[in-house]
């Protein structure tokens, strides 16, 4: 009989409402309320977030900073900027472009500041420009360095037969070109059990895996449960699994040659996502060059047992 695991940090009291702890992204399925906001919280996300979301902020914070100091030189009056001319065009773009130059460090020679005031200004706005693009080198490095897991896994797991008995089957495969070396997996299920005190409690269970390691992750890798009398699954039908609610959560950590670093991904299947009676289809095939070709969009596809 499989043995009972501890709490891993998620709790073990139930709410039916909670249908699964992690979502199927990996990201953890809970909102905090009430944490402070720090500056590294804000690294993070600016970190974490699409490149398109990325620049779209910086480009928008760029304008902003830019109509601010446009305002303030307007408050001093525009005679306080050498070079302005109605002949120019309107003197407000002629003193945001000003702003531009200034904040960017460029200044083409035509525009400058006259005065103590304007010079003040235009002092600071070249100290916020030159630390605001030294912020922004520090997030694109940070975006580079850091090292982003591509491990993608089916939609879908199967129950299907597996040697004498049946299994539930897991797929992943890695989308980089890069091979992933010493690739570790671990997985704990959970699901609802009655306690002797007669209540619903959430236990939990690591499933036994076929492979649990391999040295080196160049194709797919299937992580095989089978069904014995170590799972916590033995002597179980499909309305008794369904019945449960288990949860299925997989851990995922290779060896990235990149970075030189772990890369680490995690995945959570409920009982939902479960294919019954069918199998993965292979998704590779050799070539005529004796190389072999392997399409990712055929990841999710099952075959009939």
């Amino acid at each position: 009989m499989a043995n009972e695991i501890k709490d891993p940090g998620i709790g073990t009291k139930i709410d039916e409402k909670v249908r699964r702890m992690i979502n199927a992204d990996g990201s953890y399925n809970v909102i905090k309320k009430g944490s402070t906001k720090g500056i590294r919280d804000i690294f993070k996300y600016l970190v974490e977030i699409s490149w398109t979301w990325f620049f779209t902020i910086l480009f928008v914070g760029y304008i902003i900073f830019n109509m601010i100091f446009t305002i303030i030189y307007l408050y001093f009056g525009s005679e306080n900027i050498l070079g302005i001319s109605p002949d120019n065009g309107p003197i407000f773009f002629q003193i945001f472009f000003f702003s531009i130059q200034t904040f960017t460090t460029v200044g083409y020679g035509t525009l400058a500041p006259v005065g103590i005031t304007s010079q003040i200004v235009a002092a600071i706005e070249a100290f916020v420009g030159f630390m605001s693009f030294s912020l922004a080198t520090g997030l694109l490095y940070g975006r580079f360095s850091r090292p982003r897991s591509k491990l993608k896994f089916a939609d879908n797991f199967v129950f299907s037969k597996y040697e004498d008995g049946y299994s539930f089957k897991f797929k992943l495969t890695n989308l980089r070109d890069v091979v992933l070396q010493d690739v570790e997996a671990k997985i704990i299920t959970m699901f609802n059990k009655e306690n002797k005190e007669g209540n619903m409690v959430r236990t939990y269970y690591e499933l036994p895996i076929t492979l649990p390691k391999i040295d080196i992750m160049a194709l797919t890798w299937t992580l095989v449960h089978k069904i014995d009398k170590e799972s916590p699954f033995w002597g179980k039908n499909k309305e008794e699994i369904m019945k449960q609610h288990p949860e299925f959560l997989i851990f995922v950590n290779g060896f990235d040659e990149i970075y030189s670093e772990r890369t680490r991904a995690r995945k959570s299947y409920v009982v939902d996502d479960i294919i019954w009676n069918k199998n993965f289809a292979t998704n590779f095939k050799s070539l005529e060059n004796g190389k072999l070709l392997m399409d990712v969009r055929d990841l999710n596809n099952v075959i009939d047992e």
